[in-house]
């Protein structure tokens, strides 16, 4: 019987490694892979942020700003002039707003949002295509976490396209080389960059909707101005004159059958 049982349990062990689906070599990798592909999205994301919203020089941002270098260290704000970290191997280190510029990993612009005098449906064109550059963008992130877990240690660029992009030249993720060997299993990539678009999608579709209202009230005050200039003189000049006539009354001499009272 007992004899019987272990054969039992071996065979079923041997269906279900034989059917047992197949593991993607996109859905396994290593911790320090999966910390530098977010952090590529995350840079994407920011540069895509800075398209639509604009990104000021160091020195126009208040205090408590934050900006990011090209390695992906946040930098805060800390007074005039002054930019600080937490990151390893800057401790007590200080940069000025113009080395922050140099150093950061979006450069300063002015956004979509920003364009002055004109109506929102003609930013929806440039808002459209900066949408679907971010996607491809993030897909080429993708492409590259895959690609460098192929590469070598002399390989330092990949070329990549995603579907409906065009062609990327992206620098290998070095914590990606043989991660697929790794042991840790995770989201997919494409999970991610899908997750992202869909945050961003409805970020932006409730920015459009703000931007539209603000545009149309500013309109509105625009024209409602000049209604007022044009109403205030042909109606209420008169009525001023009245009052000044009014008020003069007070200086005209006694009636003649009251001034001997």
């Amino acid at each position: 019987m007992r004899t019987h049982r272990l054969i039992t349990a071996g065979l079923l062990c041997s269906l279900l490694t034989t059917f047992a689906p197949p593991v993607s070599a996109q859905n396994i990798t290593t911790v320090s892979c999966t910390a530098q592909t977010y952090d590529a999205m995350a840079h994407e994301q920011r540069l895509y942020r800075s398209v639509l919203f604009g990104q000021k020089q160091s020195g126009d941002l208040p205090v408590g700003s934050v900006r990011y270098d090209s390695d992906g260290n946040a930098w805060i704000k800390k007074g005039a002039n002054s930019w600080q970290t937490l990151a390893s191997g800057y401790t007590g280190t200080t940069w000025s707003d113009i080395l922050m510029d140099q150093q950061s990993d979006v450069p300063a612009r002015r956004g979509i949002f920003e364009t002055r005098k004109t109506l929102t449906s003609d930013l929806i064109p440039p808002l459209t295509q900066a949408f679907r550059a971010f996607g491809c963008r993030l897909r080429a992130v993708c492409g590259t976490e895959m690609a460098s877990q192929q590469s070598d240690d002399q390989t330092t660029q990949v070329q990549v396209q995603p579907v409906g992009c065009i062609e990327f030249t992206e620098q290998v993720l070095p914590a990606c080389r043989g991660a697929q060997q790794g042991s840790v299993s995770v989201d997919s990539c494409e999970n991610s960059v899908n997750a992202i678009l869909d945050h961003e999608r409805a970020l932006l579709t409730l920015t459009i909707a703000y931007d539209s209202a603000y545009r149309t009230l500013l309109q509105f005050e625009g024209v409602f101005a000049g209604f007022l200039t044009d109403f205030q003189f042909p109606l209420l000049q008169p009525l001023w004159q009245t009052v000044r006539a009014v008020g003069a009354f007070s200086k005209l001499p006694c009636f003649l059958g009251q001034c001997d009272q």
